[in-house]
């Protein structure tokens, strides 16, 4: 019996299992090795306050002493919210909108951690010289600050719904 496989899904396999076993193991650089011995214990709580500041200095510092800095590192590797640079998209989703059988655009939901929103952008098809492209529609697209909201306008009008 042969098993076959679309390109596609084999790529999303291959996805899951290296989400899965970086998720096992955080990897941090040499130089963040807590466990490394320490020349200079003294110095490792300012090694690490410069660090909060000033990495370049820090590790340069730590590179002069061969001294490891000690920062604290997240059990994953997923920023907190705190860390989210602005303008990054969290916990985005999309989805195809069809209506009456045929595709007719594209929808995505997302937090926008520099507006501290939720934002749900409306897409639709175009066709210009027999070639499709998907146009941001912003009568169609709708700004929450609540995410039952922003969930139910996106459920209203996705394929794909999130339960």
């Amino acid at each position: 019996m042969k098993f076959m496989l679309t390109k596609s899904q084999l790529n999303q396999i291959i996805k899951e299992e290296l989400n899965a076993v970086l998720k096992e193991k955080y990897f941090r650089p040499a130089e963040f090795d807590p466990r490394a011995a320490k020349e200079y214990p003294k110095y490792a709580g300012k090694l690490s306050d410069i660090y909060k500041s000033d990495p370049k200095q820090a590790t340069s510092l730590a590179g002069s002493l061969d001294e490891p800095i000690d920062v604290e590192t997240p059990d994953t590797d997923e920023p907190d919210e705190q860390h989210l640079s602005y303008g990054t998209q969290q916990f985005k989703q999309e989805s195809p909108v069809t209506m009456h059988g045929m595709h007719t655009g594209n929808i995505e939901i997302y937090f926008h951690t520099q507006e501290k929103k939720w934002l749900v952008n409306y897409f639709v098809l175009e066709t210009n010289q027999g070639k499709n492209s998907f146009v941001f529609n912003p009568g169609l697209s709708k700004e929450f600050s609540n995410f039952e909201e922003a969930l139910e306008y996106y459920n209203h009008n996705a394929d794909k719904k999130i339960t």
